[in-house]
């Protein structure tokens, strides 16, 4: 559960301030292989990062650098004794881009790769990726359908699990009623909601919103007509970022009071004028920038000496994704470090003690954890995705 107020100083700084004692201390603890050490280093190790610096997931991107960047510099720029060379391609927009900084990254010789931030490129180069043998650890959502893949991690989530932890919880609660489903017909909102469906069933049948270049409230209003006229008790809606206060605001405006429920994407990294304008919305996801952990008070004191916002989810996956690949460059021991050799010691590593929580991977390789529910609402000064408390454990 979320950590209350404490005589006036919100829960973001009180975890700050309890992280900033002793955090040298801890940071050997955050993954439970990985290992530091003040010997000479070994042979150098060459990892690739691919993530965007332009389009729509240029602030995803940003994120997932930041997390990664993070855990070396929390571990001296080494994974287990080895200097880390650390190559970063642009994913850029588009399929096409993606599948040539893949390529690029290949070429430059790296052991393992980590990042992608569109959720339609990694269904694109999986074949690419199988391939090369190169190891790809996804730090973003990605599809169920990537679960025979030998070559493919997944350190975020399976898209179809903020759905899941959603019908779950609704449907421990008594007479929750209708649930209506409203978003926009791409690959990760029909996961999402088959997701919802598989854990609970009253439903209505679901509303798309068209794309646009520009969202505004009075763009959705036959939408949201039509799915308040199915008499939904909640709503579940899963729309891009800039999507979301518009969407919020029709749903006011034409009458909807509804609770509404969402993928926690959706409000992750938003900045705070925007989570005002979109007070009280429910959110799922596998992280809390607030959960009392000694791991996350490390990782968050850490983030925010660095940076000016909270940690994402985002930041946690990559970040997690490193103390992956550092457990199982550890595991290789005096061996060479190669890529078979990674992907063959990866499920090996067991338990990451994690910012999100302890997890493993599961035999789909993708993590077994815990999801939390959140909620938009003032925390102190600030609106905030504000822990309300877990969901399930899902993987």
């Amino acid at each position: 559960m979320a950590l209350d107020r404490v005589d006036g100083i919100d829960r973001r700084r009180l975890l700050g301030m309890f992280a900033g004692i002793g955090a040298a201390g801890l940071t050997g603890g955050l993954s439970a292989c990985a290992t530091s050490t003040v010997d000479a280093p070994k042979s150098t190790v060459r990892l690739g990062l691919l993530v965007p610096a332009t389009g729509a997931n240029k602030a995803i991107g940003a994120e997932l650098e930041k997390g990664f960047q993070l855990y070396l510099d929390m571990h001296g720029r080494t994974m287990s004794g080895h200097n880390i060379d650390l190559i970063v391609e642009d994913e850029g927009d588009t399929i096409q881009s993606g599948t040539a900084a893949l390529k690029a990254l290949q070429d430059k010789n790296v052991v393992a790769i980590t990042g992608v931030a569109n959720p339609d490129l990694l269904p694109s180069i999986r074949d690419a990726i199988e391939k090369s043998q190169v190891p790809m650890l996804a730090a973003h959502g990605s599809s169920a359908d990537m679960s025979s893949a030998v070559y493919i991690w997944r350190t975020a989530f399976v898209n179809n699990e903020p759905g899941r932890a959603v019908g779950l919880y609704l449907k421990s609660r008594a007479n929750t009623g209708k649930v209506g489903l409203i978003g926009l017909p791409d690959n990760f909102t029909k996961d999402a909601m088959s997701g919802l469906e598989s854990e609970y069933s009253n439903v209505t049948e679901r509303v798309w919103v068209q794309p646009t270049a520009k969202p505004e409230a009075g763009q959705f209003r036959t939408e949201v007509q039509r799915v308040l006229g199915m008499n939904p008790s909640v709503i579940f809606c899963s729309l891009p970022q800039t999507y979301l206060v518009p969407f919020l605001q029709s749903l006011r405006s034409n009458g909807g009071n509804q609770d509404v429920y969402a993928p926690g994407m959706v409000s992750e990294n938003l900045p705070p004028d925007q989570l005002g304008a979109a007070k009280g919305l429910y959110t799922a996801m596998q992280y809390s920038s607030d959960l009392n952990n000694p791991s996350n008070r490390v990782f968050s004191a850490q983030f925010q000496t660095r940076h000016p916002n909270s940690p994402t989810a985002f930041a946690v996956a990559a970040y997690d994704a490193a103390a992956v690949l550092d457990g199982a460059i550890a595991l290789c021991g005096n061996d060479a470090i190669t890529a078979l050799r990674i992907n063959q010691e990866i499920p090996n590593v067991g338990q990451v003690v994690s910012p999100r929580g302890n997890w493993q991977f599961n035999q789909a390789r993708s993590p077994q954890q815990k999801w939390y529910l959140r909620q938009i609402r003032p925390d102190g000064n600030i609106w905030s995705n504000v822990l309300i408390g877990d969901l399930a454990t899902l993987g």
